[in-house]
């Protein structure tokens, strides 16, 4: 029986959303992991407010405000050289410049830090459209020269909301429309279902100029057609 091949988890950069997208643009760059993380730590929270009650013989009974973001930490090792050829200051380099607003943001004044996604297989629960919450790099080893050869860096993803259904500022309009992130097992017709309850998936080919409608890929952003579109 054949041994099967490792897995590799990355780090999946996209450039931020531009205009009317309430979701990530292309990708812009990716960094492979040489070594999987060893422990990841995922948190997710719920709000609830609690109001006094005097009269209440124990306690008041809690009200559901909201949901918090998923946020994911884990610790990765970057060696060497990748099978690119990235040095390991520049991969750190890399991450950093995920803590900063991107050039095309600052043009369009809508400054924005690139959005990210961590990928690991078919671990789907870790794996969201977040922002890079914070980096820490450590460096422990070097070449004779000076040149970083090892970092450990933390880095901690925070869960980006993604605009549903009713929540667009603009939604109230007959022509708004939204969009969607496409996801590993996602199809045009399985996206017509879950957005627009039908399977109508050829005029989301259409908006999106896709020929063949088998074709779509992860990260992908497609618009969604708007109530006017279907007139």
């Amino acid at each position: 029986m054949p041994e099967k091949k490792m897995v590799k988890a990355t780090l999946e950069i996209y450039a931020p959303p531009t205009g009317g997208q309430s979701g990530p643009g292309g990708l812009t760059d990716q960094i492979e992991f040489q070594f999987n993380p060893a422990e990841l730590s995922l948190v997710k929270e719920v709000s609830w407010a609690r109001h006094n009650a005097r009269l209440a013989q124990h306690t008041s009974v809690p009200e559901f405000t909201g949901s918090r973001p998923r946020v994911l930490a884990m610790s990765v090792v970057l060696d060497d050289k990748d099978t690119k050829g990235k040095s390991v200051d520049a991969r750190v380099s890399t991450l950093l410049g995920c803590c900063t607003p991107t050039e095309g943001s600052r043009f369009d004044d809508r400054p924005s830090p690139p959005w990210v996604r961590f990928r690991w297989g078919g671990f789907e629960s870790v794996s969201f459209v977040a922002f890079l919450g914070g980096v820490k790099a450590t460096y422990t080893r070097f070449s004779a020269d000076g040149v970083p050869l090892r970092a450990v860096c933390e880095i901690t993803l925070e869960e980006i909301g993604m605009t549903t259904a009713g929540q667009n500022p603009t939604s109230g309009s007959p022509s708004s429309r939204r969009s969607h992130v496409v996801v590993r097992g996602d199809s045009l017709p399985s996206v017509a279902f879950a957005s627009t309850g039908s399977t109508q998936y050829r005029a989301i080919a259409e908006l999106n100029g896709i020929t063949d409608v088998s074709k779509i890929e992860p990260g992908q952003v497609l618009l969604l057609p708007g109530a006017a579109d279907n007139h």
